[in-house]
């Protein structure tokens, strides 16, 4: 037999008898959860309505707010400041930051790495 390459994929005799076996597609029982979701089809046609009705209230609240800048109302100025408030409160809280081993995560133990003796010999 010759030397095997490292460049080579070698494939055993028999490989292919190892796979496992595709799924059958079997159809759905009476009693399937795709049957109590609804049907795939109808929600996939609902979508677009959802994401037009997304954009119609985002672009009415974004109207909305360009209004009451424009009349420099007092209802603009207050929620600009709640969502200012809102904006700067930490999304994870100090108490789970602090729970955190972070010299574990970045700074731990080093991990050593030695190569074998067939790694180091030349080619």
């Amino acid at each position: 037999m010759s030397e095997i390459r490292r460049d080579e994929i070698v494939y055993e005799e028999g490989w292919r008898d190892t796979l496992p076996d595709e799924p059958v597609n079997e159809p759905p029982d009476e009693h399937s959860e795709e049957k109590l979701t609804g049907d795939p089809k109808k929600d996939a046609a609902s979508r677009p309505l959802l994401t037009v009705l997304q954009l119609i209230l985002c672009m009415s609240a974004a109207l909305v707010l360009f209004i009451l800048k424009a009349m420099d109302s007092g209802a603009f100025h207050d929620f600009m400041s709640a969502y200012h408030d809102e904006m700067a409160k930490p999304v994870i809280s100090q108490k789970v930051f602090d729970a955190v081993d972070w010299n574990a995560i970045f700074g731990g133990g080093h991990v050593t790495v030695t190569a074998t003796p067939d790694e180091l010999s030349p080619r």
